[in-house]
């Protein structure tokens, strides 16, 4: 019988007397409250032996597969990289020859200028961009550059002359 209705039968019995009924009411209410914490909760279903394995080799499975995958993400990172690190030696073997290309012509630019007379020249490099210009002039033998500044007006000697001591000091020493 269930505590609800055992309380209510004892409420139709002691009708009368209130605090009698209320004292019942109560040691039913406790009592019941005990019974249900001291209910045994209901036993957690013990998986087998049988099941537990399958469980680990589904879990162990599930491991080795990532783990593939991973060891694959691997493989083809690394081979791009080897790729990736091949391509920038070519890029850097082609930069090399460009910039030794680049330092060929300068020279024979330079070489070209210094066997100009130098009136020639200078009016030449007067019309020339000032850096290149300076670039010339630094690379040029000291007795031949100062002969093409002496034939270039004032002003521009005086820059191109300034833009010179600039140019020399970013230069590592030799």
């Amino acid at each position: 019988m269930s505590s609800a209705r055992w309380i209510l039968r004892i409420c139709r019995v002691f009708r009368g007397n209130n605090i009698l009924l209320l004292t019942l009411v109560l040691l039913a209410c406790s009592t019941s409250a005990a019974y249900a914490v001291d209910a045994p909760a209901a036993a957690p279903a013990v998986e087998s032996p049988k099941a537990k394995r399958s469980d680990l080799s589904k879990r162990e499975e599930a491991v080795k597969k990532e783990e593939e995958r991973l060891n694959a993400l691997k493989a083809d990172i690394d081979s791009k990289i080897a790729e990736y690190e091949k391509l920038l030696k070519q890029l850097d073997a082609v930069m090399a020859k460009l910039k030794e290309a680049n330092t060929e012509r300068m020279n024979n630019l330079v070489k070209t200028y210094e066997s100009m007379p130098s009136e020639v020249a200078a009016k030449d490099l007067e019309l020339l961009d000032e850096e290149l210009t300076v670039t010339i002039l630094v690379k040029m033998k000291n007795r031949k550059a100062a002969a093409i500044l002496s034939q270039i007006g004032p002003r521009k000697a005086a820059m191109l002359t300034e833009m010179m001591s600039k140019i020399t000091k970013k230069l590592p020493p030799q």
